[in-house]
């Protein structure tokens, strides 16, 4: 049966210092047979909204991508918008046949079920990724949480939820880890791609040391279409939203609020990666950019 998705998330692929990882999640998606994105929610999160969404609707326009797009949260303060309207009316269509994958803030997803307490029965599953088990060190430095600690009451709301949750978290997608021998071997340094994510390249090589980098939203978007490449392990985390404030996820001590979530694990790193790239280049592909 094929998989009804709609991605939430706060695209900067092309933003210089912001990463690229939230449209390869989706390229991933977009070249995975079997799979039908119906609509795309933008976010805060690695950018302003204004940034994150000017930014979406440029990609889908170059891309000649007719999927419809709705604006989201700007902060975690803000009123329920367009992206919360679409996202309670279409799963209140559709109970059951829905999957999300978030990658950014998850204001939206909260402000969905401010509108309609059944929101997240009335879908399918959610996977999000974000959130640390621990300190998340990368050759001696330390990387901040982003998607979890940007709105921890929303964070709070979803791992919550009575559907199904899955929760890439930071630690689990480090061996999504790509080399750029992996675009220039598979793309060439000429390709759309290469071109376009030559500049994360030079950034994690700045900030971390690194030879490449972790797409940590692919692994999300995995859980969702390629289950096949991941195992999952169940977790009971803790619900505290101070905790969650720095994207910190608890392992449940007895008697704390807590909720079992699902945990991927990649198994075959370098098998992961060959799929991923072959969903990619489906995707580009299917637009002329391969």
């Amino acid at each position: 049966m094929e998989k009804r998705i709609i991605v939430d998330f706060d695209n900067t692929m092309g933003v210089k210092g912001c990463d690229v990882d939230d449209v390869l999640a989706l390229l991933f998606l977009l070249g995975t047979p079997g799979v039908s994105v119906e609509a795309a929610c933008t976010t805060f999160g690695n950018n302003t909204l204004e940034t994150v969404h000017e930014n979406t609707l440029r990609l889908f326009g170059e891309w000649g991508l007719d999927i419809p797009m709705y604006r989201g949260a700007a902060s975690k303060d803000d009123e329920p918008g367009e992206a919360a309207r679409f996202l309670a009316q279409a799963a209140a269509e559709n109970p059951g046949e829905l999957s999300i994958v978030a990658t950014g803030s998850l204001t939206n997803l909260r402000h969905a079920a401010q509108l309609d307490p059944a929101f997240f029965s009335n879908v399918r599953e959610i996977a999000v990724m974000g959130g640390i088990t621990e300190s998340l060190v990368i050759n001696g430095r330390i990387m901040d949480e982003l998607n979890f600690s940007c709105d921890p009451a929303a964070t709070l709301a979803v791992l919550s939820a009575p559907c199904p949750v899955t929760d890439a978290t930071a630690h689990a997608c480090l061996p999504a880890f790509f080399r750029r021998e992996d675009f220039t071997e598979n793309f060439g340094e000429g390709s759309w791609l290469y071109r376009t994510c030559d500049y994360w390249f030079a950034d994690m090589g700045e900030r971390y040391v690194w030879d490449g980098f972790t797409c940590w939203d692919i692994v999300a978007a995995a859980a969702v279409a390629r289950p096949d490449l991941l195992s999952f392990d169940a977790m009971d985390v803790t619900l505290y939203e101070r905790l969650l404030s720095v994207g910190y996820l608890e392992a449940a001590r007895a008697g704390a609020p807590s909720v079992t979530i699902r945990i991927p694990r990649i198994d075959d790193p370098a098998l992961f990666v060959r799929e991923s790239v072959e969903a990619w280049r489906r995707a580009l592909g299917a637009m002329g950019l391969a």
